[in-house]
């Protein structure tokens, strides 16, 4: 985790000497640190881009398939062994990844316990100096190594776009069965990212955010395009 924390502070610190660098002065309501933030959440996804890619296009391929995998299942339900071994094979062949969908997840599960330490003392993993004078505030926000003082703030937010976005990633997996069972997960998991955003800092909650917000609009670019080819 330490060496993690550290590659996030020192990447985020070239961001920030890049965005210092453009402005002559620093905006009065959210500072070079906000700005930085929100860049290395839509830099981070434009890296990982080709990754969330495969991750769709294999859960299309897994949806397509989703019968003849179902019919696998009941026809071996008696032999697990043989149950697992034929739907590999099946997997296989028509280039089926199991774990495919998991990588995003996981490298951004990583990415946010990188920034969750980062953020606890931003001036000290960024800066490496607790008592550097950098400005840490985000519009109502005075320091984002703080919890957003505001019920309705970055908490709220947080849990609207990661609804959004599980409303859209469901609605274009709505062939896959394993979908269904995310349908309850839509509802659960903004209300436990609402409350956990209240308690961690504000600049992980705005991190978070701003993901998400990249995440729909990919999300949404990806449905606009395979619809325009396919009307063609």
């Amino acid at each position: 985790m330490a060496f993690l924390r550290n590659i996030m502070g020192l990447v985020l610190k070239y961001i920030y000497e890049f965005v210092k660098s453009i402005f002559t002065v620093e905006p009065a309501s959210f500072s070079y640190l906000a700005i930085s933030i929100i860049i290395i959440s839509i830099v981070f996804k434009i890296v990982l881009f080709p990754i969330f890619l495969s991750s769709i296009k294999n859960q299309k391929i897994t949806a397509q398939f989703a019968d003849e995998q179902k019919k696998i299942r009941e026809r071996y339900k008696h032999d697990p062994q043989a149950m697992n071994m034929k739907l590999m094979e099946f997997n296989k062949e028509h280039g089926i990844k199991q774990l495919g969908g998991c990588l995003p997840m996981i490298l951004q599960i990583i990415l946010v316990f990188a920034m969750f330490a980062v953020m606890k003392e931003p001036l000290l993993y960024i800066f490496g100096d607790v008592n550097a004078a950098v400005s840490k505030n985000f519009f109502w926000i005075s320091d984002l190594s703080k919890p957003d003082p505001l019920l309705y703030g970055l908490p709220l937010i947080n849990a609207i776009t990661q609804y959004l976005y599980l409303e859209i990633s469901n609605r274009d997996q709505k062939d896959n069965p394993a979908a269904k069972s995310m349908e309850t997960m839509k509802y659960i998991f903004p209300v436990i990212i609402f409350f956990s955003a209240k308690s961690f800092s504000a600049g992980l909650a705005l991190y978070w955010a701003c993901t998400n917000v990249v995440e729909i609009l990919l999300r949404l670019g990806l449905t606009a395009y395979e619809n325009r080819k396919m009307d063609k």
